[in-house]
């Protein structure tokens, strides 16, 4: 009986094509927008971490702020070694402790050149997570000892990219930063851990030598132990261990694994999600006016096969059973759209959430699920409306005047209201993202991008006897690439605008010759540079000078400092002459200069002040090559190499791409996100306007008699198209007053993530709600239009 019902639908949609080609479009948009959406979101936010027992995971953090309770995020730190050695030993909530760095490194040896995230690890991480290799071995606690941490494990992304997937690629010999490390093992392809991490390695104590706090610590609770109990027994450890300069020992932050994940996109999600719900509800409400007018049309029929026998179940299961095979079709586009728009999504979230643009299970029980939802959503109130048909409408017309014929008008209406308020909630939401983008676009940068590329320089420190021999190398590629032609400026730097803070390193410090401050002491991004640098990137001198050549390891330690920095930290004093005690340093160092502030993590961060600090005092094994040239790119590109090569053949020069290009990427979540509100907001709009047009014109068929009584009477054009008008304004006036409210939800959660407009903004929740009313208006006009021209004697005729 349901295959004789699913034959009959589809006989019915192939004669109905326009009508089946609407409804499939519409649902196909709908569901593939919210399974887009629910296929990044449901990972992140509500599918467990992919190792045992998860939820006993944490991250542990060093806090700034005075107890044991989690404060403001902004006041966490990494671990010191102190610390972590301290927990270690001490803590007995925790089954393991370990312990993480992350650095650039450059991998080299059979024809092969990568630079590649490195993850050094302690001996007990992987064991930790309860992840065993997919191929070969991990390493054990020998790992950890200086000198004997030249192994190395492949994630399963780098081994297929490098290697192919070859098996054999076990004991093979590579080279990291030119030392020789053996290849024991690939981890499995579900490993999700520090997303940006290519390959692992142990972590040999003298990797922290450096102090300082580098740490990420990741801890296993034991069962039955929480937050509270653990925040509460690593304070005193935290407290008790030995006293580092510029240590953070005033707190301790304890997060659950998971949480710390997804907070940096929670807000974005969460906002992505409520938008797909919307625009489901809005598609849904559409087509259930579709189906309820179609539904009106065809009362005459369901009431033949009432009188024929047919009981009131089967006739709600026929609607049922049409609203599923529309919704799998529908289903079907909606696949093929959610395989295409997720793409964009992931730039919302760390990546290692989403495995990928294929058909894996997750993608298509989502989309089973959203289509099945949709089906019922849409099936009800057609499927009421079908089972309250009358045996007797058979012997009577149905379609008189009067209220007869419109007994559902009120629910049509209320799923009019219903549409505009939720395509009002999105058209708010993009007019409040699109204008932080227009305000971000005027923010200064502090710098110029054009015409400016950069790449990244390894330079081989491990074959140099000193730092001084590698700075006057970098140096003299400098001076080399400045005599270029076409090359207006070169210069190395450790950090570039828009770096993030994933990689952005800070140094705590305080003013010499005054007292260090009790607690943490302030701390500040911390940039070696050369001179170059500033040049070629358009950063201006606004005091004192640059670096030079002369601020070497022998000669007094120098600073520049950015005006945030002054601001902030030497308020109404001259800072070029001033001494500040960096606490990596043993002697002061002097301000000889301040530079234009730069945004160093994303445009939207006002920056909060840095210290650039001469290479030839603190030189680096990775650092980025600024050019400013007028040259063609591919003729740049060779030049670059070409005396790279010249200044010396161990040098390399990787990532070359336009500054622009950096640029783009810092404001790539708020764009993106302003896309999806927009899209989803258009999408909603012309919905809902679409939904007000067919209820206009199924009123004005349904009414045609009494409008040419109406017309009979005396009624003008203008009357009638007032009439028809106003219904459709009434409707319109109740769904944004409505919509308004749902608006301003959505805006308390975007106000993270606005920019320099105010989550309220007059000008998006006036002129929203005005571009939704004028679309509605030339909604109602069309059928209006029509209502005049209706002639009294045609619609007399109908009762003839």
């Amino acid at each position: 009986m349901l295959l004789h019902e699913v034959r009959r639908t589809l006989r019915s949609m192939a004669r109905e094509k326009l009508f089946t080609a609407v409804v499939v479009l519409t649902l196909a948009l709908t569901i593939g927008a919210t399974t887009a959406v629910f296929s990044v979101v449901y990972p992140v936010l509500w599918q467990p971490l992919p190792y045992p027992e998860s939820e006993q995971l944490v991250r542990l953090f060093q806090a700034t702020t005075p107890g044991a309770g989690a404060g403001p995020h902004k006041d966490r730190t990494r671990v010191s070694l102190p610390v972590w050695t301290a927990w270690r030993e001490g803590a007995r909530s925790f089954s393991g402790i370990e312990g993480v760095r992350v650095a650039k490194q450059l991998l080299g040896g059979a024809g092969l050149e990568a630079r590649l995230t490195v993850g050094r690890a302690s001996a007990g991480l992987m064991p930790l997570l309860g992840v065993r290799p997919a191929l070969g071995r991990l390493w054990g606690t020998e790992g950890e000892v200086p000198g004997r941490d030249r192994e190395l494990v492949l994630t399963h992304a780098l081994w297929q990219r490098l290697y192919g997937a070859d098996p054999a690629v076990l004991g093979r010999s590579v080279l990291l930063d030119d030392t020789s490390h053996v290849i024991v093992g690939v981890l499995p392809e579900d490993f999700r851990f520090e997303p940006e991490v290519e390959a692992w390695k142990p972590l040999a104590l003298d990797a922290l030598k450096d102090g300082g706090n580098t740490l990420r610590v990741v801890g296993r609770m034991r069962p039955g132990v929480s937050l509270e109990q653990a925040r509460g027994e690593l304070l005193p450890l935290t407290l008790a261990a030995a006293d580092v300069p510029g240590e953070p020992r005033v707190g301790v932050h304890v997060e659950p694994l998971h949480a710390y994940f997804v907070e940096q996109s929670l807000s974005q999600l969460q906002i992505a999600a409520g938008a797909a719900v919307l625009l489901l509800l809005l598609g849904c409400s559409n087509l259930t006016n579709l189906l309820l007018a179609r539904g009106s049309a065809r009362m005459h029929e369901l009431s033949v096969r009432l009188a024929l026998g047919a009981t009131r179940w089967q006739l709600v299961r026929q609607v049922f059973v049409e609203s599923a095979v529309r919704a799998a079709f529908g289903g079907v586009g909606g696949l093929l759209l959610a395989l295409w728009g997720r793409g964009l999504l992931t730039l919302f979230i760390p990546g290692w959430f989403v495995s990928g643009p294929g058909l894996e299970p997750s993608l298509l029980g989502i989309v089973a699920a959203v289509s099945l939802a949709t089906a019922v959503l849409v099936g009800v109130l057609p499927a009421l409306h079908a089972s309250r048909g009358e045996a007797r409408a058979v012997l009577a017309p149905m379609m008189r005047g009067g209220r007869g014929a419109t007994s559902l008008g009120w629910a049509r209406s209320a799923l009019v209201v219903a549409q505009l308020s939720l395509a009002l909630v999105p058209l708010v939401g993009a007019g409040l993202m699109l204008r932080t983008l227009w305000k971000l676009q005027a923010v200064p940068l502090g710098f110029e991008p054009e015409r400016v590329t950069v790449a990244e320089v390894f330079f081989p420190l491990e074959q140099f006897p000193d730092e001084a021999r590698a700075s006057a190398l970098a140096q003299a590629l400098i001076a080399r690439l400045e005599t270029l032609p076409g090359v207006d400026s070169a210069g190395l730097t450790a950090a570039l605008p828009f770096s993030g803070e994933v990689w952005r390193e800070t140094a705590g410090f305080h003013v010499a010759g005054m007292p260090p401050p009790s607690g943490m002491p302030p701390r500040a991004g911390y940039v070696p540079a050369s001179a170059g640098a500033f040049r070629a990137m358009g950063i201006a001198l606004k005091q004192g000078r640059l670096m030079d050549a002369g601020d070497t390891a022998d000669h007094p330690p120098v600073v520049v400092v950015s005006e945030a920095f002054a601001r902030r930290y030497l308020p109404g004093r001259n800072p070029v002459g001033v001494r500040l005690q960096l606490e990596r340093d043993a002697a002061p160092r002097e301000v000889i200069g301040v530079v234009g502030d730069v945004p160093m993590e994303r445009i939207s961060v006002a920056p909060s002040g840095d210290l650039y600090v001469p290479l030839g005092q603190d030189m680096r094994k990775s650092l980025n090559l600024a050019v400013k040239s007028s040259l063609p790119a591919p003729q740049l590109l060779a030049l670059l190499q070409e005396e790279v090569r010249a200044a010396d053949p161990n040098l390399r020069l990787l990532n070359v791409r336009p500054l622009d290009r950096v640029v783009e990427a810092g404001s790539a979540r708020v764009r993106v996100l302003g896309g999806l509100l927009a899209a989803f907001a258009l999408l909603g709009a012309v919905l809902a306007s679409v939904g007000l047009y067919g209820l206009l014109a199924f009123w004005v068929t349904q009414r045609t008699r009494e409008l040419g009584i109406r017309s009979a009477l005396g009624a003008t054009p203008r009357g009638l198209l007032r009439l028809v008008v106003t219904q459709g304004l009434r409707l319109t006036g109740l769904g944004l007053a409505v919509g308004l409210l749902g608006a301003g939800l959505l805006a308390r959660a975007l106000s993270a993530m606005l920019y320099g407009i105010t989550p309220h903004d007059p000008l998006i929740f006036v002129g929203a709600p005005a571009l939704l009313f004028l679309t509605a208006l030339a909604a109602s006009w069309i059928p209006a239009v029509a209502a005049t021209r209706v002639s009294p004697a045609e619609a007399l005729k109908q009762d003839a």
